[in-house]
């Protein structure tokens, strides 16, 4: 018998411990079984979805050309040097000359006053990176409700698959009642035909449903911005959400929170803003030169310098400047008249959504209160066929009925779960 030294009983324990964590390193997010609840997914997607970093990209832009702006408030310094050694015949002097030049030089210019259009351009840059923060804020609600929304649809399908699972259990235990009354020759063959119908329909609706869980599971997945894990469980929260309040609070709610809002204000003051600078292409413009430096046809170099202050005033520019202030004006009227229409919009949002969010409300009691009736038909139709003062027709026909039912329970469920969401997302929460 062959005996490991201690060496190599070592190694084969770190070949053992990286066997058992390999699945771990090649999947660090996440871990078998998990079980996810709605803050989480919401979290997950917020962290990953790429629509939230292209909007960071985005603001990081805008802060970007908000600096572009405000470069124009510096100097610009310069330095430049360079030699040239050129030969050419001369007429003159009937032989060839040689001349030799170089210069090391420095420069300086300034604008010293423009009279309005840096400081507009600067505040106009500003006005349009609040906007892009606040459209920032936007897509990330945006990615939060369809998270939402995928999550509770996830829920849903789950639901609905167990009622066509327990409708093929119940499907099934109709038709081997039905043949044992058949063999016995107390029920006609043309009850097992039913029963075999009504059995293949369950189960192609079962595999309907076992699709649409499945899809509504990697859509999910896709809302999150994740790929995986695909085994992932989620926590059962359909319709356990309560939304104090009423409909003059959710409207002011929704008026101060909202980022769609504000983003619209920042853009009609970026268009105020660009008009001011349009105007400002009426006025002059005063800057300064200045350079210094060595320069000489020959060496040694000698030294430069020059200081220089220029006045420009436009005169005529084709009329380009008075077609800027007219563009500039219209998409000033047309970023008011959006201001107000997504005012408008806001409060038709948050009425439409407290409206279905009591509907929803309605429909959950007059639903639960059919399925108990549709519960109670079920079981005496149950009774009356197996005593035999029953038919077959009766039996499939409550037995359709009550997966209907519990169906539309779910559908009223997921309804209301899918209003409250809708109306958080038109409150800004």
């Amino acid at each position: 018998m062959r005996t490991i030294t201690k060496p190599c009983r070592k190694i084969a324990i770190a070949a053992a411990l990286a066997l058992a964590l390999l699945p771990g390193l090649l999947s660090p997010c996440y871990a078998d079984n998990t079980v996810w609840e709605l803050d989480q997914v919401v979290r997950i997607a917020l962290a990953r979805h790429p629509l939230v970093g292209q909007a960071d990209a985005e603001i990081q832009a805008a802060g970007a050309r908000k600096g572009q702006a405000e470069s124009a408030y510096y100097p610009t310094i310069g330095l430049s040097t360079g030699y040239s050694r050129s030969r050419s015949f001369s007429a003159l002097a009937h032989r060839s000359l040689t001349i030799s030049s170089g210069f090391l030089q420095g420069s300086l210019s300034q604008t010293i006053s423009d009279f309005g259009r840096t400081s507009a351009a600067v505040e106009r840059a500003g006005a349009l990176l609040s906007s892009t923060r606040e459209t920032g804020r936007s897509v990330r609600e945006d990615v939060a409700f369809a998270a939402k929304v995928g999550y509770y649809n996830v829920l849903r399908a789950q639901r609905i698959l167990g009622v066509e699972r327990e409708t093929v259990k119940q499907r099934e235990s109709l038709l081997r009642q039905a043949q044992a009354y058949y063999e016995t020759g107390i029920r006609a063959r043309i009850d097992v035909a039913r029963a075999e119908a009504n059995l293949f329909q369950a189960r192609a609706e079962l595999t309907g449903a076992e699709n649409d869980l499945r899809v509504a599971r990697i859509t999910l997945l896709n809302r999150m911005g994740v790929d995986g894990p695909r085994d992932f469980e989620l926590r059962d929260t359909l319709a356990a959400e309560t939304l104090p309040g009423g409909l003059d609070e959710w409207v002011k709610e929704a008026e101060k929170n909202r980022p769609e809002p504000q983003a619209l204000l920042e853009k009609e003051r970026a268009a105020d803003l660009n008009l001011r600078a349009a105007r400002a292409g009426y006025t002059p413009i005063l800057s300064g030169v200045g350079g210094y430096g060595y320069a000489s046809e020959d060496l040694p170099l000698e030294q430069n310098y020059n200081v220089s202050v220029l006045l420009s005033v436009p005169v005529f520019s084709g009329f380009l400047t008075r077609q800027q202030v007219t563009e500039a004006q219209a998409q000033l009227s047309s970023a008011r008249y959006a201001v107000t229409d997504f005012r408008r919009l806001v409060f038709l949002q948050v009425e439409q959504s407290a409206l279905s969010l009591r509907a929803s409300s309605e429909r959950i009691d007059a639903r639960r209160k059919e399925r108990e009736a549709s519960d109670e038909n079920l079981r005496l139709a149950t009774g009356r066929y197996q005593v035999g003062a029953g038919d077959i027709i009766e039996m499939i026909d409550a037995q359709v009925q009550m997966a209907r039912s519990d169906t539309d329970m779910i559908d009223a469920l997921y309804d209301h779960s899918v209003s409250v969401a809708t109306l958080l997302r038109a409150m800004g929460r």
